[in-house]
């Protein structure tokens, strides 16, 4: 269980980090996106799981993934 909670948490440090990069870099507001904006969603989702595939294969990475728990 406490590997969920790990990767749950850097998904969600992950995706609202990048929504909130996102955000800035073309200068809408955080609380301005709406249904027709919905490429920041889901490339910050991407990224998100990228960083969770990444470290779960990272073998120096113990938090989960490959080499969990040790």
């Amino acid at each position: 269980m406490d590997q969920v909670k790990q990767i749950a948490w850097t998904v969600l440090r992950v995706f609202f980090g990048t929504l909130i990069g996102a955000a800035i870099s073309v200068g809408i507001g955080i609380m301005d996106y709406g249904w027709t904006e919905w490429k920041p969603l889901v490339f910050a989702a991407l990224a998100a799981a990228a960083v969770v595939v990444i470290n779960a294969i990272n073998p120096k990475d113990t938090r989960y993934g490959i080499n969990a728990g040790e």
